[in-house]
């Protein structure tokens, strides 16, 4: 039922906006599920201590933000800890890189240099581009922060950054959806980019 709750708030709206449904479905994924993308949740019990990852989504006259985080049930090990800090530091990486005239690809090569001083490296996209969304996916398929994209940054462009880590043996995934502006980027979510310990 938790999930219901889930659900209400994303689409409810606020008092000044009214909500609508999502172009995508809730993503949750605890424990080993949680070591991939995109999970869908189970009935099973959560367990004392683990890892969780959530995405949910906002939606306003069919424009979808969406956000993902990661939540550990418990205390988080220093070297995970760690672990995550070094993604959240990549993550801000490629958003101060991003500037009108850069490429996808240049913000995408930001990112990787912060990660690769770690020993750390994303063969992935880092982001892409969100709009007015219908399910069942809320991405357009146009530009991509990814190496070799060379689709230019214009204000008003937005994008979702995906710095998520999936390893064999951990992950953290902590996003941030953004607009580039005529100096750099602005946040569209006010949700801190850090872990959150429950």
């Amino acid at each position: 039922m938790r999930h219901c709750g889930v659900y209400h708030q994303q689409i409810a709206g606020t008092p000044e906006f009214g909500g609508g449904y999502d172009s995508s479905c809730l993503f949750f994924g605890a424990g080993e599920r949680a070591l991939a993308p995109h999970p869908t949740w189970t009935d099973d019990p959560l367990p004392a201590s683990t890892t969780v990852y959530m995405e949910v989504h906002g939606v306003r006259l069919r424009y979808q933000v969406n956000l993902a985080r990661t939540i550990v049930v418990g205390k988080p090990s220093p070297a995970y800890q760690k672990f995550t800090e070094i993604a959240v530091e990549a993550l801000n990486a490629g958003l101060e890189s991003v500037r009108p005239g850069r490429t996808c690809s240049e913000v995408h090569a930001a990112y990787a240099q912060s990660l690769a001083r770690h020993g750390y490296e994303k063969e992935a996209r880092l982001g892409y581009p969100q709009g007015i969304g219908y399910p069942p996916a809320s991405a357009e398929r146009t530009a991509s922060l990814r190496k070799g994209d060379n689709t230019v940054l214009k204000p008003g462009m937005c994008f979702h950054m995906m710095a998520a880590l999936w390893l064999e043996d951990k992950s953290v995934c902590i996003t941030q959806p953004f607009a580039v502006t005529e100096n750099g980027f602005e946040p569209l979510t006010s949700t801190p980019r850090s872990l959150i310990v429950k």
